[in-house]
């Protein structure tokens, strides 16, 4: 068990280190990113202490896949597997715990706390071979993994912009909008093989066409239902999620263009910092697309020319 767990602290060294930042440096980031979410979390909307659960559960479900189970089956007994299960759920949930602490939901802390080890002990019974069906055709994969991936969210997200309309609280509606778009640029963090690169028939501003294309109009099958929700509920202001829609497509051409312009790697710290700045400074995407575009030209042109 002990081995278990060394090995879970070194593949995560490792992954500081591939995306050029110093372990050390990376957690306290990381320490200081999540505070800071949750703080504004919190700030923004009453229903923070009933979403930190949810997203916690989530994240705990969603490491909690089949083959990741099979693979501990084989090596380990079902005793010790039952207690790696609980200890693992433990670290990832106590950041959420304390923070609920912290913010004097004392209640809900412990409900989460008993459902963490409940979680850990259903999910060494769960044997579901059903695939969860997505909303996409087969061609864009990027959009079907991650919808599979955060169908959970994305329903949260939906459950916040329904009970802020029923409210009548815009802002938490607006919020929850945009958040969904932030959701579908993250279905391109990880880069694919090079394999489903190669395989397009086309060249690099083709690839890059059908890849926009592709997101354009998956990304709007999951925020039309949304769209429509909050130009009836203030019709008065309906410009307001219009442009929100048209800013988030240009960031997800951006969060292409990104991904793409690290290939075939993951995106490392300088470009994640310059995206992050872009996404708090739109303006910045003048100055960002056509860099990114640049380096995706490079990149690629190994692979389709």
């Amino acid at each position: 068990m002990e081995y278990y767990f060394s090995l879970q602290f070194i593949r995560l060294k490792r992954w500081f280190k591939e995306i050029g930042i110093s372990p050390i440096l990376g957690i306290a980031i990381s320490i200081f990113v999540f505070i800071f979410i949750s703080k504004l979390l919190f700030i923004k909307t009453e229903l923070a202490k009933w979403i930190y659960p949810f997203i916690t559960l989530s994240i705990l479900v969603n490491i909690s896949n089949s083959q990741y189970k099979r693979l501990l089956k084989i090596i380990y007994h079902k005793e010790k597997l039952r207690i790696i299960r609980m200890v693992e759920n433990g670290i990832v949930a106590l950041p959420f715990l304390l923070y609920l602490l912290y913010e004097k939901e004392y209640l809900i802390a412990l409900i989460l706390w008993i459902a963490v080890f409940f979680v850990a002990l259903i999910s060494l019974n769960i044997n579901s071979t059903k695939t969860i069906p997505s909303p996409f055709s087969k061609r864009p994969f990027e959009n079907i993994i991650g919808f599979r991936k955060s169908f959970i969210l994305i329903g949260l997200l939906y459950f916040i912009l329904f009970k802020a309309i029923q409210v009548d609280n815009y802002n938490l509606g607006m919020f929850s909008f945009g958040a969904i778009y932030l959701v579908c640029m993250s279905f391109y963090l990880k880069p694919e093989q090079k394999y489903f690169v190669w395989i397009f028939n086309d060249n690099i501003n083709g690839f890059l066409k059908r890849k926009i294309i592709d997101a354009f109009i998956c990304s709007s099958i999951l925020m039309i239902p949304a769209l429509i929700g909050l130009v009836i509920f203030d019709h008065k202001n309906f410009f307001l999620p219009i442009g929100v829609s048209l800013i988030g497509l240009i960031f997800l051409v951006s969060m292409i263009f990104a991904k793409y312009a690290s290939y075939p790697n993951e995106m490392n710290v300088p470009q994640g910092i310059l995206f992050a700045l872009s996404i708090w400074f739109p303006p910045m995407l003048l100055i960002v697309i056509p860099l990114y575009y640049k380096r995706c030209k490079q990149n690629l042109a190994s692979i389709l020319e």
